[in-house]
């Protein structure tokens, strides 16, 4: 039968290794555990370099997986060689270190049937463990576009979210693109009309090791957010990625305060009590921090080349 929907899974992070291939295996287990009782397709898109060494056991936790193999590695591209891969009008895309909640790829088609003139939905995202500093920052760099309800946005959370397929065929990811550059992606497609919700039933849950993630998810967000803005001079605040090294501090300084607005909106929703908000406070700001060596490399016109992100 024609599928419903499709569902592609790629990996963006510590590809390749037994633990990127065990995180892979949670979430293919969350797929194989969704309540969805209509057709629906289930592909893992990986590069021609890495294909080869997909564990052979996947297809036993997930019967119907497909996989996909393209010429390319990076994320984006991955992506998009899975929804021309697709069948389904509707396209669901995970990242393969997350996992779904069961009612994850209901909840996902319900909303796209509800609202027709919606284009991409993005879901919520936890990290694993009930620590103040996964709680934290799960708090400080997933709750931006959480309004705690089903409401429009202008982000996608690329790790998360669905689309209509034909949306995505016109808008493929571009070659200068790379990990934590989706505005690339997403900006072109609000300019023609595009809309954006958020929904908190979308949920997922992220691995998440630590300061040791937070530090290579971070230094890979800094060079993003200048380079991506050095690419496009139409995205929001551009003009401050030309001023060279003096939008270091200014784009620190405005992603702390944002990140601390978000903190004081959201922290109920992320399990932080008022008394741990000062603490957060601190984290939050470290985390800004750190991107700060990204972010210089991106003024230098340099490639982001220690990274495990793809």
């Amino acid at each position: 039968m024609q599928p419903v929907v499709s569902v592609i899974v790629t990996c963006d992070y510590q590809s390749g290794t037994e633990g990127g291939w065990n995180d892979l295996r949670a979430t293919l287990s969350g797929l194989a555990q969704q309540d969805f009782q209509e057709p629906a397709e289930f592909l893992l898109v990986e590069s021609t370099k890495l294909a080869p060494e997909i564990p052979p056991d996947l297809n036993n936790i997930l019967p119907a997986l497909r996989i996909v193999v393209a010429p390319e590695s990076a994320a984006g591209k991955l992506k998009d060689a899975g929804v021309r891969a697709a069948s389904a009008d509707l396209v669901a895309l995970l990242d393969g270190d997350c996992v779904a909640a069961p009612g994850w790829l209901s909840r996902f088609v319900e909303l796209m049937r509800r609202h027709p003139e919606v284009t991409a939905v993005s879901g919520k995202t936890v990290y694993g463990t009930n620590r103040l500093l996964d709680r934290a920052m799960a708090l400080s760099s997933r709750s931006f576009l959480d309004k705690g309800r089903t409401a429009p946005t202008r982000h996608l959370t690329v790790n998360n979210f669905g689309v209509r397929r034909a949306v995505w065929l016109a808008h493929p990811f571009p070659a200068n693109g790379g990990a934590h550059m989706s505005r690339l992606e997403t900006e072109p497609i609000l300019r023609d009309g595009g809309r954006f919700l958020f929904d908190p039933k979308l949920r997922v849950e992220h691995r998440y090791d630590g300061w040791s993630t937070e530090k290579a998810i971070r230094q890979s967000l800094g060079y993003g957010v200048i380079r991506a803005r050095r690419i496009d001079p139409r995205l929001p605040y551009a003009w401050m990625a030309r001023l060279g090294y003096f939008s270091i501090p200014l784009f620190v300084a405005a992603r702390i305060l944002h990140t601390w607005w978000n903190c004081l909106r959201g922290a109920r929703r992320y399990g932080v009590a008022w008394y741990e908000l000062p603490a957060v406070f601190f984290l939050a700001a470290a985390a800004c921090a750190i991107e700060i060596p990204g972010m210089i490399l991106a003024v230098r016109g340099k490639p982001l080349d220690k990274t495990e992100f793809r």
